[in-house]
């Protein structure tokens, strides 16, 4: 059987995601930060369980070309410091 239509329960990618992080942005400076501590405490950990954790600081993801072209505008639009 084949769905013509998706049942009124399921919601998109973009939804899905928008729902999840809408939280996130009304987070405080404070109730960020603790957030990233813990994320910083569970890298860690992740870490320590790893049987090579130099090799796995040692990773790095490239940047995508579009965040290099934001960055650079960024860059230009910076005034520097007085």
């Amino acid at each position: 059987m084949r769905l013509t239509a998706l049942p009124g329960w399921v919601i998109g990618d973009a939804a899905s995601v928008q729902e999840e992080v809408a939280r996130l942005g009304r987070l405080t400076v404070a109730e960020r930060w603790a957030a990233t501590c813990l994320c910083a405490r569970d890298a860690l950990w992740a870490l320590r369980q790893s049987p090579d954790p130099e090799r796995a600081l040692a990773l790095e993801d490239p940047l995508p070309e579009s965040s290099r072209v934001a960055l650079a505008r960024l860059r230009a639009r910076r005034t520097p410091p007085a």
